[in-house]
């Protein structure tokens, strides 16, 4: 047994480690319309300006703007649930010169509705220079060498796109997945949050369920500069049940890590019970 944990603390490390910084992106143009990105082209379109995969500043405001998919629905019926991505102990993208990190936790709403979230960062590196800083949840989880790029695009189940920017006083418009554009961007070098999402989901399966996701965080002109996967730290154990914690709150950018209980994981638990008792 004694083994096996020390296998899996080295295990975490090497993931951890296996997170290096990679190459300074280089833009790209964007010629066609693209799902989740782009879904519908502006008039005119000469081409956008992208930073892997992603559209390096935004279009012009649009009113009202949905793509496709219509507006996003309020997630109902969510069961009793708590997923947590930890940031790496290096960032993707070390470019900026620091080491963001911290963690965002999500649970489900009271009586099932949407998801709460709180968010802790810090380490960021000048915000004029390279802010402000947007985070999202994208559609994919990082991969087992901590490539931010594997992630894809954000989670869009109405694929509306990213080109116009998300209206925060008609959240349901926007992307699911796009944290900053309904709650307001990263300032400063720290930055802690907490709010309620209704467009999200605890329920796998779900076209909003975030738990299998991930999170990254851009600078301004989208460079990925770290992210995480979200794994459940505490399940139901039935209809109404309590939730049972099933991990601790470690490093997240891949793969899955030890299976221990920590008085920090208590702590977000009992925080997390005030909303559901």
């Amino acid at each position: 047994m004694q083994g096996q944990l020390i296998f899996s603390v080295l295990s975490v490390i090497a993931l951890a480690r296996a997170q290096v910084a990679a190459p300074a992106p280089s833009p790209s143009t964007l010629t066609t319309t693209q799902s989740g990105v782009l879904p519908i082209a502006p008039t005119p379109f000469p081409g956008l300006e992208t930073i892997e995969g992603a559209i390096t500043y935004d279009g012009p405001m649009v009113d009202g703007f949905t793509g496709p998919g219509g507006n996003a629905s309020i997630q109902n019926g969510n069961p009793i649930a708590i997923y947590q991505a930890v940031l790496p102990a290096t960032n993707f993208d070390d470019a900026t010169g620091t080491t963001i990190t911290g963690s965002i936790t999500g649970a489900a709403g009271y009586n099932g509705t949407g998801v709460v979230f709180t968010v802790n960062f810090t380490g960021f590196p000048s915000e004029s220079e390279y802010g402000p800083f947007v985070y999202h949840i994208h559609g994919m989880p990082v991969s087992a060498d901590g490539n931010c790029t594997a992630t894809m695009g954000h989670l869009d189940p109405t694929n509306r796109g990213e080109y116009h920017p998300c209206e925060n006083v008609a959240p349901q418009t926007c992307q699911a997945g796009d944290l900053a554009g309904k709650h307001g961007n990263i300032t400063g070098t720290s930055f802690s949050a907490s709010y309620l999402d209704l467009y999200l989901s605890t329920t796998p399966g779900s076209p909003y369920f975030f738990g299998d996701k991930s999170i990254v965080i851009h600078s301004m002109n989208t460079t990925r500069l770290t992210c995480a996967n979200f794994t459940a730290m505490a399940v139901a154990t039935g209809t109404g049940s309590m939730p049972s914690p099933t991990s601790s709150p470690i490093f997240t950018g891949a793969g899955t890590g030890l299976k221990s209980m920590t008085p920090g994981l208590f702590g977000t638990v009992a925080f997390f019970l005030t909303f559901w008792l």
